[in-house]
């Protein structure tokens, strides 16, 4: 019983692939009801299932708002909140891949929020980094925001990095690396650079003071902090809400305030 039951887990993700890919070729040809009729179809075998949801919204919003309308309170009743959830987010998800412009992003996120590439650096994803908070606020309003704005800048996610809702995160230059597992509260912002020159005399033109930023492993970082150029954050360390980073925090501490100070040991 157990060898079978592990036969048919093993199966099942094939044939739902095989039948989203099938529906994806029916619609590149203009087959609607066939995509939509395999879209159905892998939804009552896995109703939470994106691809599909998002498929069926898409076919709908081409009918019109009276047909998006309507298809969500079908898949309401029939597949519950994750359906209308689907239908409210997966467009906005899929307009911000539109309009990202960074060709050299390695990895594929969880997107619960849109998440908006940019810029001509590099950007890796490690399994499983995840953006976005459904029971945050603005998670229906807000985006996630990864730049990196020239050839050389990286930005680095560790396995298993999840963000809440509207992260900024931005490289000039020396990079930004983050450890496997860390924990990133909502509007939390990160940046590798001063961007501008501080001298009052050279701000349009300077140069600005840029260094790296590497925050370790299972780092846990609170609401609304900010993580300034050249700060290194050790692993397990907790970063309080709204702090202000300006320079480097140990391992296994916890930190607050602005400029940020250690508090206690964990």
């Amino acid at each position: 019983m157990n060898e079978m039951a592990t036969e048919a887990e093993t199966t099942q993700p094939l044939v739902l692939r095989r039948a989203l890919t099938l529906a994806a070729d029916h619609l590149r040809v203009g087959r609607a009801g066939e995509a939509e009729l395999l879209y159905r179809e892998v939804l009552d075998v896995d109703p939470t299932n994106a691809e599909a949801l998002g498929g069926l919204t898409e076919l709908a919003g081409a009918r019109g708002p009276a047909a998006r309308r309507s298809l969500a309170r079908r898949l309401a009743g029939r597949y519950g909140r994750s359906a209308v959830e689907a239908i409210a987010q997966r467009p906005r998800v899929w307009k911000y891949r539109a309009l990202s412009t960074c060709r050299r992003v390695t990895g594929t996120p969880v997107a619960l929020q849109p998440v908006l590439f940019v810029g001509p650096g590099e950007v890796v994803l490690g399994d499983h980094v995840q953006f976005g908070w459904k029971t945050s606020p603005l998670f229906y309003a807000g985006y996630c925001h990864v730049e990196v704005s020239n050839p050389g800048a990286r930005i680095a996610f560790g396995d298993r990095v999840e963000f809440n809702n509207n992260a900024m995160l931005k490289s000039e230059g020396p990079g930004i690396v983050l450890g496997a597992d860390g924990l990133f509260g909502a509007h939390v912002e990160i940046f590798d650079s001063n961007f501008h020159d501080l001298d009052p005399r050279r701000r349009h033109g300077g140069t600005p003071r840029m260094a790296p930023v590497e925050i370790g492993e299972n780092v846990f970082v609170g609401m609304g902090v900010k993580v300034l150029k050249g700060v290194t954050i050790g692993a397990d360390s907790v970063i309080g809400a709204g702090a202000v980073v300006t320079s480097s925090i140990p391992s296994g501490v916890v930190a607050a305030g602005n400029p940020a100070r250690v508090i206690r040991d964990l």
